[in-house]
């Protein structure tokens, strides 16, 4: 499923559906069905609704060994909510790359020490 407002048909990927429908009550009824196992890929308003909506069960982070102080140019994370993650699963890829699975739980207050 590609959830979008701007995109038409018929889309260039393989095995993809258009859903123009509400995605937080596409995903929730989907949930409810038990579909399986739903991820998201790319975008980074559909995860943060998906988040407040309370319908996302892991955050899968990969760290690559790379930093880009000089063209990282925004934080990914930028408009969440405030989130407690809790370390479920850990994976070191080729050496480098380390794949981390937590559960989110967001917070209805900041965290202790940030500022309010």
């Amino acid at each position: 499923m590609v959830f979008s407002s701007s995109l038409e048909e018929p889309l260039t990927w393989a095995n993809s559906t258009l859903v123009r429908d509400d995605a937080v009550e596409v995903v929730r009824a989907m949930k409810s069905s038990g579909s399986g196992l739903l991820t998201t890929i790319g975008s980074l308003s559909l995860c943060r609704s998906l988040l407040r909506a309370g319908l996302v069960d892991r955050f899968r982070v990969v760290m690559f060994p790379v930093i880009t102080g000089a063209t990282g140019a925004e934080r990914i994370y930028d408009g969440y909510p405030d989130v407690a993650l809790e370390m479920i699963e850990h994976r070191t890829l080729d050496g480098r790359i380390l794949l981390v699975e937590y559960k989110p739980r967001v917070l209805e207050h900041p965290p202790l020490g940030a500022p309010a």
